[in-house]
């Protein structure tokens, strides 16, 4: 994945500390995303932690001009320019960790856009339309002159906001570490996209928005193959079936005399690999923010979608820059000193591609 120019010029700026924070991002997104081919050192994450908080420090000392041995952390952290790169540091590592999370949880249903701070996203949607053909005599000049436009339409981010109470001092003065602190506030802010992208995709994807001959109610292995030929035959790409582990336990050969062995895939794997020739691709579940008192989750689990990621993906999204700002202790009535990370991302249904949904 290509990464963004404000994190390239961060690896020029930082080397160092880009090169461990690199590697903690990637054992981490191995150990806990089971992301593949992500190649990181044998140091514990802890111990990694470590060394990203020291080199944090340096870099901060070093940017800013001032050593954290003048003075004493709290006053240290109190600095204007001391927060100023502290909090410069800590949007590029968040810039970092985003764009792998993002695509690991919804890369197959989203085109994700990144941008800087304050611009607006803009998708060419090609015009997947074909030319009619006429019957036309010898004598004929002309028959139905046509014309294909593509489209372009904008997306502008909405800006979010996440307060913490994890204080600068507290990493500064090794109380806390930066390696835990930046992946909480990127989980968190994670967490908030992945629920707006999955409703908005639930939305659209409901058999109440689609078209009747793209929504199967009554599930059977002949109807499941009518829409991926439906599907297939109108994106012009092949399509794949898409849905949580538990939706996928359904989608099996009709069959009766059809037996599994243990060591078949759809007992490793949990879902069939391939379903009549179409790939089929588990979605893990995401926490559903509207009902965390009653452990809900956001994705159906009744619900398969047909869909063709190679044609174009369904929703399309934007994702700005990060914005983080340190308050001095004082500036609050109980004297805490607060920090506010600022990112903004839209989601939207921008396609030039069917797709469909059985609902089991």
């Amino acid at each position: 994945m290509r990464e963004l120019n404000s994190v390239v010029a961060f690896a020029e700026q930082s080397n160092e500390l880009y090169t461990a924070f690199k590697d903690y991002r990637d054992h981490w997104l191995s150990a806990n995303r089971h992301v593949k081919g992500k190649a990181f050192s044998e140091k514990s994450l802890d111990d990694k932690d470590k060394v990203i908080t020291k080199l944090f420090a340096d870099e901060v000392a070093k940017r800013s001009g001032i050593s954290i041995e003048d003075t004493d952390p709290a006053h240290y952290a109190n600095n204007p320019m001391v927060r100023f790169f502290a909090d410069e540091i800590i949007d590029r590592m968040i810039d970092m960790v985003i764009p792998d999370v993002l695509n690991t949880s919804v890369g197959l249903i989203a085109e994700i856009q990144y941008l800087d701070w304050g611009d607006t996203g803009k998708f060419d949607i090609k015009n997947s339309g074909l030319f009619n053909v006429s019957k036309a005599g010898y004598r004929n000049r002309d028959t139905l002159m046509q014309r294909l436009d593509d489209a372009t339409v904008t997306l502008v981010p909405e800006n979010h906001q996440v307060t913490t109470y994890i204080t600068l001092f507290d990493i500064l003065a090794k109380r806390k570490t930066i390696g835990e602190y930046v992946m909480k506030a990127t989980l968190s802010i994670e967490a908030e996209m992945l629920n707006e992208i999955w409703s908005t995709f639930n939305t659209a994807m409901s058999s109440a928005t689609l078209p009747s001959a793209l929504a199967v109610t009554n599930y059977s292995e002949k109807s499941a193959i009518n829409l991926a030929q439906k599907v297939q035959a109108y994106n012009r790409a092949t399509p794949v079936f898409v849905g949580t582990a538990v939706a996928l336990k359904d989608l099996l050969p009709s069959n009766a005399q059809f037996r599994y062995f243990l060591d078949d895939d759809y007992f490793k794997m949990g879902a069939v690999p391939t379903f009549n020739g179409y790939d089929v691709v588990t979605v893990d579940q995401v926490a559903d923010k509207a009902n965390l008192d009653t452990y809900g989750l956001a994705l159906a689990d009744n619900k398969i979608y047909v869909l063709s990621p190679a044609s174009d993906k369904i929703a399309k999204v934007v994702v700005g820059g990060s914005l983080s700002h340190t308050e001095q202790s004082d500036f609050n009535a109980n004297l805490v000193q607060t920090s506010n990370i600022q990112k903004a991302w839209r989601c939207g249904i921008i396609t030039n591609s069917i797709a469909g949904v059985i609902e089991l």
